[in-house]
């Protein structure tokens, strides 16, 4: 099923309305809707994308876009983590489909103004005939284990003293593997034995696939990149630090209990 721009909101359609990082809400906390659209200022070149494989509508707006009366606009992990497994995937694709047609405009091999395609959830050039397709960015998370110890770490950009499992995005040519140890190595200097993958995680920030792994230690001294960490310890189950909401697959990792 293709992807389609109505001019109009389709009647009886779940509808997300986005702005950035964002996600517009109502009063309890639901996504908004169509009935919020018409409240919203117009912004030139704000497109409306349909999607018919989940029968969900999405919309873009820019920053300077306000919320109207008796809504407000959130940051997508709040919306995550008070929302369901099957929310959050809705939620995450219609992001995805909404940002890409809203920065992809033009065919970067021959300059085009593109198209949605008929048939494949592609934009297509009418110059070149060239297919561009919705990117999807693959990374990979780890929770490394040394006995009844699990390395956490707390990232440069965190400023509410959150601790998580090591993450990093794929390189081209590696597999998923290979960047699980890249990661570890590069961050923590340590390497690791034992990769198990666990499960994954639509991530609209803005637009990553989280591949979940657990991992043993198998050797090294904690040597943080301090580029990208700011703190990397090993932790005992019973005394852990302030750790990420329900709602994401490092909060899943790390309370599994199915780890020890």
């Amino acid at each position: 099923m293709a992807l389609k721009e109505p001019s109009v909101i389709p009647e009886g359609k779940r509808t997300y309305i986005f702005r950035g990082r964002e996600i517009l809400v109502d009063g309890g906390g639901e996504a908004a809707g169509a009935e919020a659209v018409a409240s919203l200022v117009p912004f030139p070149g704000t497109r409306l994308v349909e999607d018919e494989a989940t029968g969900c509508v999405g919309m873009e707006f820019p920053s300077a876009a306000t919320a109207p009366e008796g809504f407000r606009f959130i940051p997508f992990p709040t919306y995550f983590f008070t929302h369901d497994d099957d929310e959050n995937a809705r939620v995450s694709r219609m992001r995805g489909y909404s940002l890409w047609l809203s920065s992809t405009k033009f065919c970067s091999a021959c300059g085009q103004p593109l198209r949605l395609h008929a048939v494949e959830n592609a934009l297509e050039c009418p110059g070149c005939g060239r297919l561009h397709f919705p990117r999807v960015e693959p990374c990979i998370i780890v929770l490394v284990t040394r006995g009844d110890e699990l390395l956490l770490l707390r990232n440069i950009r965190d400023t509410m003293g959150i601790y998580a499992c090591l993450a990093g995005f794929v390189e081209i040519g590696e597999t998923l593997e290979q960047a699980v140890r890249r990661e570890v190595r590069e961050e923590t200097g340590l390497t690791i034995k034992n990769i198990r993958y666990v499960g994954s995680q639509g991530w609209p920030f803005p637009d990553q696939l989280m591949a979940g792994f657990y991992a043993d230690y198998a050797g090294g001294d904690i040597h943080i990149q301090k580029s990208e960490i700011a703190d990397a310890r090993w932790f005992r189950r019973d005394a852990l630090p302030p750790l990420p909401k329900p709602g994401s697959i490092a909060w899943r990792l790390i309370h599994d209990l199915s780890l020890f």
